[in-house]
């Protein structure tokens, strides 16, 4: 009889360690658990932004894919009173020009969502357009469709409608023209400095009903920002940083090449792709 109480009390032992180190276990996974968007101390990307070294891919590239910025498609030249607005500014004339060149060139365009997905030849070229203006509709797209390409639109989709942005029914003329268009927030707001919950709201709302590929306002982020667009499915996202995209670039991260009304747009190009092979410093960029 002592013999049998004394395995019933050493069962009862084994069995309350072992609900214990159970205990523990989850305990350690509910403590290491991540959510989807993990928050991070806010760290903001500079703009303008400088590349250095540690911006060059660090793995050697095949393919080398500009991914040119544009805002205003406008005759705006004369206007001395905005100096902003002029550099933001490229005249239907020139953006006309700046397509022939390319085409002749060999340059073939592409869209984001096409990057992505590794649907690039050797001389593919990505063309952008921020913010939602009305040029886009009335100037930008008769001269993309002149020359067959394709681009890609980030709206402002709290601005839809406003005085000099595009209204609905133009963004879906472009959709329906095979233009790809892409999220840019509610307000164009600074994602670096808002709050998290502000930023999934401003992000996600904006890429409702639109391709998955977004653009950073004014080139402002940090790492939670990028942990947002990772989680909410979008497959390629931009920035104002100056660059060429490459296979072993980060897609949430992709750089661009701001173009101006008196851009050497070929110099550009073959420049920002000698920094990416490491044949050109960034100090020796040639200025517009």
């Amino acid at each position: 009889m002592k013999g049998a109480f004394l395995y019933l009390v050493a069962g009862l032992m084994l069995i309350g360690g072992g609900l214990v180190w159970v205990a523990l276990f989850h305990g350690i996974q509910a403590s290491s658990a991540k959510p989807l968007f993990e928050q991070k101390k806010n760290e903001a990307v500079s703009e303008p932004f400088v590349q250095n070294d540690s911006t060059v891919p660090s793995v050697s590239s095949s393919v080398y894919v500009p991914i040119l910025m544009y805002h205003y498609i406008r005759d705006y030249q004369d206007r001395t009173d905005d100096p902003l607005g002029i550099q933001l500014s490229v005249s239907p004339k020139t953006f006309d020009k700046q397509l022939s060149i390319l085409k002749d060139a060999g340059y073939e365009t592409i869209s984001l969502e096409d990057f992505a997905a590794g649907k690039y030849k050797p001389k593919s070229l990505i063309i952008t357009f921020d913010d939602g203006y009305d040029d886009h509709y009335t100037s930008a797209l008769p001269i993309l469709e002149k020359y067959h390409d394709t681009a890609t639109f980030f709206i402002v989709s709290g601005f839809l409608g406003r005085t000099g942005y595009m209204t609905t029914p133009q963004v879906q003329q472009l959709k329906l023209a095979g233009m790809e268009i892409g999220g840019h927030t509610i307000t164009h707001l600074n994602l670096a400095t808002t709050s998290y919950e502000k930023a999934i709201d401003e992000i996600s709302t904006s890429i409702r009903s639109r391709d998955s590929v977004f653009a950073y306002p004014s080139g402002k982020y940090n790492p939670v920002t990028l942990d947002i667009v990772s989680g909410l499915g979008i497959k390629a996202a931009v920035t104002t940083n100056l660059g060429v995209a490459t296979e072993t670039s980060s897609m949430f991260e992709l750089p661009r090449i701001r173009v101006k009304e008196h851009t050497d747009l070929l110099k550009r190009i073959n420049e920002e792709i000698a920094i990416a092979k490491k044949q050109l410093s960034p100090s020796q960029r040639s200025k517009d």
